[in-house]
């Protein structure tokens, strides 16, 4: 490490990493500033181009700092190809590179990019639409003016030897870009009514119940796995709509009278009546009558003992063949099995 500078130079130090110490190697690593990353993450130019490219009277610097845009072959470690591919993206700070193609799946199925380190790269076709990055080339070729014209024909020069080594270059869309007939093909099922929705779900074979934005996944093909109708509770087909009887505005004889018809017991409130109808009740059904209350049989074939005279109670003692001595109270209650 280089010795402290004098006091009034407010102890600043010289970042020249030359220390032996990797405590301070890695302190230099992790907070160096963003330039020295940036110069960090350099990739060697192919060797093949560099020599077609002297020949031609240009002279490349023998590595270059990496940018989105240039076209790159993995040499080392994982991914190694035989191809270049496009870097998509760059992440100075954990000191990766994304190249396109080089990908991997999560457990979930998710596709993501790989990182990967710049030194496993080699540069096969650089960009130069960087006005900055043409500085390089300023540094070892003083003498020529970059141009347009110039870099253009330096860029078809790196297309031709691309294509000569590696075989020809193939144009990959950015993610997200769809082609014209994808476009067309493409269906806008957000715009879309529930009743065009299910329709189409109709024409595909699937199933067309549920809420709008599952018949949308549904059509997209983003559920996969086996569907399973999933109604909100209370909610029903048409068909079972149209099936459906509305008991609670039916009277009581019409409810009975659908009882009948069913062969179920016709005894109980209006209630109990609907929920037998209904189906709710579906264990052996018990005839719960309120206590002291008849049957209308029960009621016909009853006698009002209280509004008869004592001779007619006696008379209908006799006819049963029971005694017929006692107040009257005690008569009705003889009659009506209360006492003898």
């Amino acid at each position: 490490m280089a010795p402290y500078r004098r006091r009034g130079d407010n102890y600043c130090m010289r970042i020249i990493m030359s220390s032996k110490q990797p405590r301070k190697q890695r302190l230099a690593h992790y907070t160096a500033p963003y330039h020295r990353r940036h110069r960090e993450m350099s990739a060697p130019i192919d060797r093949g181009l560099r020599e077609r490219q002297l020949s031609r009277g240009f002279m490349y610097p023998r590595a270059i700092p990496v940018r989105k845009g240039d076209r790159v072959m993995i040499v080392r470690g994982e991914g190694k190809t035989g191809s270049a591919s496009k870097i998509a993206k760059i992440d100075r700070k954990a000191r990766k590179v994304y190249v396109e193609g080089f990908t991997y799946f999560k457990s979930d199925g998710t596709e993501l990019q790989r990182p990967i380190d710049a030194s496993n790269l080699v540069i096969i076709n650089p960009d130069w639409s960087d006005v900055r990055r043409r500085k390089l080339l300023n540094r070892v070729n003083e003498s020529i003016e970059w141009t347009d014209e110039v870099v253009s024909e330096l860029e078809a020069a790196e297309d031709e030897y691309e294509i000569e080594t590696l075989g020809p270059i193939e144009e990959t869309e950015e993610e997200g870009e769809e082609t014209p007939d994808e476009e067309s093909d493409k269906v806008d099922y957000d715009s879309m009514t529930v009743p065009l929705l299910k329709e189409a779900l109709k024409e595909q074979g699937l199933p067309v119940g549920g809420k709008k934005v599952e018949l949308i996944e549904r059509l997209k093909g983003e559920t996969l796995g086996p569907i399973e109708e999933t109604e909100e509770e209370g909610e029903e087909t048409p068909d079972e709509e149209s099936d459906k009887v509305d008991y609670d505005s039916m009277t009581v004889p019409l409810l009975k009278e659908a009882l009948k018809e069913q062969g179920l017991p016709v005894g109980g409130k209006k209630a109990e009546l609907i929920e037998r109808l209904k189906g709710e009740t579906l264990g052996p059904i018990e005839e719960t009558e309120e206590e002291g209350k008849e049957t209308p049989d029960e009621e016909s074939d009853e006698v009002d003992y209280d509004s008869m005279t004592v001779p007619l109670l006696k008379e209908a003692l006799k006819e049963q063949g029971l005694p017929v001595g006692g107040k009257k109270t005690e008569l009705i209650e003889r009659l009506k099995g209360g006492g003898k």
